[in-house]
């Protein structure tokens, strides 16, 4: 397929001379050129299907976009370690396991990274306190102790052993 080649400056010869105004005098605006349909001299077989159009105007996205968007959105949480139910409309108790799993599957895996990180680097023991995120699993270690407890354990230990206080204790 030809492609129209640049002749130029000399404004005589110039085929693009006439386009170049044009364009210089659209400053933006928009521009009707006539079609491509002949393939520029190549005939009907090389020319393009359909002349350029434009498929929306405005800010509106199709729908199609806003779907493919979320779903993008969702599998960067995923990836980041972040549970999408987290972010998805969904029961409470689900929002709540999507919580759960994230707190306990990276915030404190990750914290204690982080402590014995700093711990080296710092020559000095550090601990990181996520106390304020004990909560997250309050019913389920309440369920747990519960368990062992009517299995015949002896409190102490069933509170040690579901997280409600130290093991020692």
């Amino acid at each position: 397929m030809a492609v129209p080649q640049d002749g130029g400056t000399d404004e005589e010869t110039d085929p693009l001379v006439k386009l170049r105004q044009d364009i210089r005098a659209a400053r933006g605006r928009a521009l009707l050129l006539e079609t491509v349909a002949a393939g520029w001299g190549e005939g009907q077989g090389a020319a393009p299907r359909r002349d350029w159009q434009a498929a929306r105007l405005g800010p509106n996205p199709p729908a199609s976009m806003g779907e493919v968007m979320g779903q993008g959105f969702l599998e960067v949480l995923a990836a980041c370690g972040v549970p999408p139910g987290m972010f998805q409309k969904m029961g409470d108790s689900g929002q709540r396991e999507a919580y759960r799993r994230w707190v306990a599957l990276v915030v404190q895996p990750l914290a204690g990274l982080l402590a014995g990180e700093l711990s080296a680097k710092l020559e000095a023991e550090i601990g990181i306190s996520l106390g304020q995120l004990f909560a997250h699993d309050l019913a389920g270690r309440a369920r747990a102790f519960q368990s062992m407890v009517g299995g015949g354990m002896e409190p102490g230990k069933a509170a040690g052993l579901a997280g409600l206080m130290d093991a020692e204790a």
